[in-house]
């Protein structure tokens, strides 16, 4: 039976040390035989403070076992681990970065063809730095005369092997001995009755289409956070045979580090027996980039459940999501849209636009890669289409007034401050698919970056980038794809360069003057001469539709312009712009225009 005096005098949610301690002497003090009993000076104190340190800590690990028993609160990476692993989910390794090279080279010949065998070495110095490169797969060079060469991507890192031998004990274990692998590059090889030809199997993310035939092998995280291999039981998947020879090839990553190589040099003969007669020459194609470190603790946190969601398949846009940004840690942004949305509607396919980290574009051997991902997994009748982003620039000008009495920063200091805010902003909330810039919340942004800022008045236009050739009649069209301002008056064929215009355009030459593309107001767009003080029409070159944001310039030429692209600006309806489909906003830190203007309060 309980103990009423103990449960009405101990307090149960001081858990700390001294919470505890006083608890109990709050409880002693109650009973009859230690009724004025000095606690604090008496020996008893050692042991209400032993009692109290080994409450605290049995509370202490208590809440620590709890915590680790759920994927949201738990701390040590090996419990992340385990979760996952209950929710069939691979935490991501490091990944290698990778360079694409050509190789020139000069040889007798007299053993062609050359063999260029997987893990040859390539050197180069990043940072000051000297990491390795290796060729993933083995080639064979041939060539009908005595020049040589070969083309292929090259990743960072040495290729190691671990060997393990195939025995009857339950659940052995295959362990990477290794925890920098590259789980994309592992292999194995399988040497059975002490044959010299081994079988190759092959990794399976799934247990779909296998047999006991299929010759694969599983991958898993242990709870020393190193990554195994398993394999199947003869009904999913084949077991080796009993005293087999299991070698485990993969590749060691450096991450990040081995990204931004741009010179490398050939640490190897390809002729194996020295039939070179001159040095390789060596061509980046492309400079190492795309590598990445494992996967933190939060992502995995946040994408294991996720993953458990999306159980393999790609069916509606969070799917597709979590898949591709699951597999390929390049990837920045997704977005995902039905083809009845494009413009003409395409049923039956579903697109998505994906956004590289540092890169520009989407290059089509990373359209392939993501491509073949998604059609394994999408329905029979939708057809996956992957697009390029398409970016629409922003243009911010704001006038910003401070008060010189309640700081001791200049007018370049405040710029600097503005500049940070605005470009904050453009991380924070621009920058990726699906996002809307609210001018409200970047003038209070601007307003919140220091306290001296009394107010500011900001305006932002969208601009395009363009590259017409020189010299040539061209057709164009640019779609902003948001409606543009259609309530300024119609322009005559001259007037002020101080009049609001909705469309315009960066400078460039034509018939050796300088000029500009503007729109009179009333849905044409044409060249007229650029000067300080007015505009002058030359000739009409398009139209523009303002609902819907299409511009389109027929028989447009020039005759030069600086750098590589126009900008073609527009002013928007609505000062809130928000970004569609495979749309991306973007400010530039070169197109933010800040003055200051300093009062005294």
């Amino acid at each position: 039976m309980a103990n009423n005096s103990l449960s009405s005098s101990l307090n149960l949610t001081q858990l700390d040390f001294f919470g505890l301690k006083n608890s109990f002497k709050s409880y002693l003090r109650g009973q009859a035989i230690f009724k004025d009993y000095d606690f604090d000076g008496a020996a008893f104190n050692i042991l209400l403070e032993e009692l109290a340190y080994n409450t605290y800590k049995n509370a202490f690990m208590t809440n620590m076992l709890f915590s680790e028993g759920f994927i949201d609160s738990a701390q040590l990476r090996t419990s992340l681990f385990s979760h996952s692993k209950e929710l069939n989910y691979l935490p991501r390794s490091v990944r290698s970065a990778k360079a694409k090279v050509a190789v020139t080279f000069e040889a007798t010949g007299e053993t062609q063809p050359y063999i260029i065998v997987k893990g040859s070495m390539f050197s180069t110095l990043i940072k000051s730095k000297s990491y390795t490169f290796t060729t993933p797969e083995t080639l064979i060079v041939a060539s009908a005369n005595t020049t040589f060469n070969f083309t292929t991507d090259i990743y960072e890192g040495i290729y190691i092997d671990d060997s393990y031998v195939f025995q009857s004990q339950p659940n052995q274990r295959f362990k990477l001995t290794n925890k920098n692998v590259d789980t994309q590059s592992i292999s194995i090889v399988v040497y059975e009755d002490g044959s010299q030809i081994g079988d190759i199997y092959k990794i399976s993310p799934t247990l779909l289409d296998l047999t006991e035939l299929s010759k694969v092998f599983f991958l898993q995280t242990s709870e020393t956070g190193q990554y195994e291999i398993y394999f199947g039981d003869n009904v999913l998947g084949r077991q080796p045979k009993l005293n087999a020879t299991i070698v485990i090839n993969y590749r060691i990553s450096a991450g990040l580090k081995g990204n931004g190589a741009r010179v490398f040099s050939v640490d190897f003969d390809p002729t194996v027996r020295n039939e070179l007669t001159s040095t390789p020459r060596l061509t980046v194609i492309e400079p190492s980039k795309n590598a990445s470190e494992e996967e933190t603790n939060e992502s995995i946190r946040y994408y294991a459940p996720r993953a458990f969601q999306v159980q393999e398949r790609a069916v509606t846009a969070t799917d597709y999501e979590i898949s591709l940004k699951t597999e390929f840690p390049e990837i920045n942004a997704v977005s995902v849209y039905g083809g009845e949305l494009v413009d003409p509607p395409q049923f039956g396919k579903v697109f998505v636009a994906i956004d590289i980290s540092d890169v520009e574009g989407l290059p089509e051997a990373k359209k392939t890669d993501y491509f073949n991902f998604l059609k394994r997994r999408s329905p029979f009748s939708i057809d996956p289409v992957i697009v390029e982003p398409k970016i629409t620039y922003l243009s911010v000008s704001t006038l910003v007034r401070y008060n010189l009495n309640v700081t001791t920063n200049t007018i370049n200091r405040i710029k600097t401050i503005v500049m940070s805010a605005i470009i904050d902003y453009n991380t924070n909330f621009l920058n990726d698919f699906q996002s809307t810039l609210r001018l409200s919340q970047l003038a209070k942004q601007i307003d919140n970056s220091d306290i001296s800022i009394i107010s500011n008045i900001t305006n932002v236009a969208m601009y395009k980038k363009i590259s017409p050739t020189r010299g040539i009649l061209q057709n164009i069209v640019i779609n902003f794809d948001v409606a543009l301002l259609d309530t300024i008056p119609n322009q005559q064929d001259q007037y002020s360069a101080t009049d609001q215009k909705t469309i315009y355009s960066s400078l460039f030459k034509y018939n050796g003057a300088t000029c500009m593309l503007e729109d009179d107001s009333n849905g044409t767009i044409r060249i007229v001469k650029f000067t300080q003080s007015e505009r002058v029409k030359v000739k009409d070159v398009g139209t523009v539709n303002y609902s819907t944001g299409v511009i389109s310039l027929v028989n447009f030429s020039l005759d030069d312009y600086d750098g590589s692209f126009l900008k073609v600006y527009a002013i928007p309806e609505d000062k809130d712009i928000a970004s569609t489909k495979n749309i991306i906003l973007q400010v530039e830190p070169s197109e933010i225009t800040i003055n200051v203007e300093a009062l005294r309060l």
